[in-house]
């Protein structure tokens, strides 16, 4: 079987690739084996029963996700008509979105003062939608700082569905831009693009009609622009305070990356946020928004508290959930935003691709932040993605993939209040953070891919056959 393959191949090349030195160990020439490989006739590998294409995602990991996409789109397809007949109960579609139309709303009626009484503006949307909502909504408030409100306001001057509709199709735009622009495997920006967009976190995510898309995309475009224009990618994370939870990480992903112009472009660009919302909606806004984050975040017996963190999918809700004291809790999440930033600096001090450690910093950030939702899992999808697009390519295990795919299905599992196997989601976050941290992704990436038409010929061959 091999001799007919080697005839077409001089001896002395195929014999370069294993070359020991004096010292006894084998001298690493790989890349020729890759490109004696490659020169095979593909009718060889189908003679042997091995595929010469490039691997793709195992049949069963593409089953299971297409079954769960099917389903997370289905719950929100039935909302309007039936809600929580077959899975979350939503109470309507875009019930976030309610909030962020109605405070810009509020801005351009003269209601700005009131917009921090959460119990006033819970009545307003109750009201303004009960025609919309299945069952009137028992407490929700505006929790955003005034700079979030800055761009609300745009789509908050278009009718409420016109909003909901651009305000979706407009984010999920940019985290596909993102995502397209630079990939480290080009070819696989359509399963990027897939696995990040259509799964149960991106349903969650049009159904309530959140900013997800929105957050993910400043993340992975801010990092992305950092390699050719630091300061516009510098600009992009600073955007990314808008909602400040995802922003903890970012200034230590730049220290580690020693990018000091995109850090302090980061900083100027959240204090120019500050200073424009201030000029645009004025100071007093700035102290209601602090004196309502006093009371609704800090008081454990707050109504946000309540009816918002504890039905999040943060480590403080998971360990809450089970049992824990919120004391306790709060100490705990400390403690993870602490760990999430020791492994983002870890990852990108380490020799991995860029799309690797971004999915590392996409999970370590979601991971510590003291709050998140079903919806934020976005960030999660976006990393089980790219670790995807290099995976496809790969054998990996398939518990990997099993792990992988758990992360993406985690909205489905939660909220952790009302669902056991959701606590356990800040472990299978860890767990994946460390797989892509151990795993070889530099060597691999840099290789040329066994059986790829593409794969050079290597200088050790041109120089031992003259050629």
């Amino acid at each position: 079987m091999i001799a007919p393959l080697c005839r077409s191949i001089p001896a002395q090349d195929v014999a370069a690739a294993f070359v020991v030195n004096p010292t006894g160990r084998c001298v690493n020439h790989l890349p020729t084996i890759s490109w004696f490989i490659s020169a095979m006739p593909r009718s060889a590998f189908a003679a042997t029963g091995t595929a010469a294409s490039s691997r793709s995602i195992p049949p069963v990991i593409s089953a299971i996700a297409l079954v769960a996409a099917l389903y997370a789109w289905a719950v929100i397809a039935l909302t309007p008509t039936h809600p929580g007949s077959i899975g979350l109960n939503l109470n309507a579609l875009g019930t976030d979105w309610m909030v962020f139309w109605g405070g810009a709303r509020w801005y351009f009626d003269g209601n700005l003062a009131a917009l921090f009484d959460g119990n006033r503006f819970t009545a307003y949307l109750n009201t303004a939608f009960a025609g919309w909502l299945s069952q009137p909504m028992p407490f929700r408030p505006w929790v955003y700082p005034p700079t979030y409100l800055l761009i609300m306001l745009p789509f908050g001057s278009l009718p409420f569905t016109a909003g909901y509709v651009a305000f979706q199709v407009v984010t999920a735009a940019l985290l596909a831009a993102a995502l397209w622009f630079r990939s480290d495997c080009p070819k696989a920006r359509g399963i990027v693009l897939t696995v990040a967009l259509v799964g149960p976190a991106a349903a969650y995510n049009v159904g309530v009609g959140q900013n997800a898309f929105l957050t993910t995309a400043l993340l992975v475009g801010g990092f992305r622009l950092l390699r050719t224009w630091p300061a516009l990618g510098g600009i992009l994370l600073g955007l990314l305070t808008l909602k400040p939870q995802f922003w903890l990480l970012v200034p230590v992903a730049l220290f580690a990356l020693r990018a000091w112009k995109g850090f302090f472009c980061s900083i100027a660009t959240a204090v120019a946020l500050v200073l424009i919302s201030a000029a645009v909606f004025g100071v007093d806004v700035w102290w209601n928004w602090i004196e309502f984050a006093r009371g609704n975040y800090v008081d454990a017996h707050g109504q946000w508290v309540e009816m918002g963190r504890l039905w999040g999918v943060s480590l403080y809700a998971c360990l809450v959930s089970a049992g824990t004291s919120q004391s306790v809790a709060n100490v705990v999440q400390f403690l993870g935003v602490v760990l999430g930033m020791a492994l983002v600096y870890v990852a990108y001090r380490r020799p991995l691709s860029d799309d690797r450690k971004l999915a590392a910093l996409l999970a370590c950030t979601f991971f510590a932040a003291p709050h998140s939702s079903l919806h934020d899992m976005v960030f999660l999808a976006t990393a089980a993605a790219l670790w995807t697009a290099e995976a496809a390519n790969r054998d990996k295990p398939l518990a990997q993939w099993t792990l992988a795919l758990a992360i993406w299905l985690a909205p489905l599992i939660n909220p952790p209040l009302v669902s056991l196997p959701g606590r356990f989601t800040p472990l299978l976050i860890l767990g994946f953070v460390a797989m892509t941290l151990t795993n070889r992704s530099t060597e691999d990436h840099d290789m040329p891919r066994l059986g790829s038409r593409a794969a050079p010929v290597p200088a050790v061959y041109l120089r031992e056959s003259g050629k």
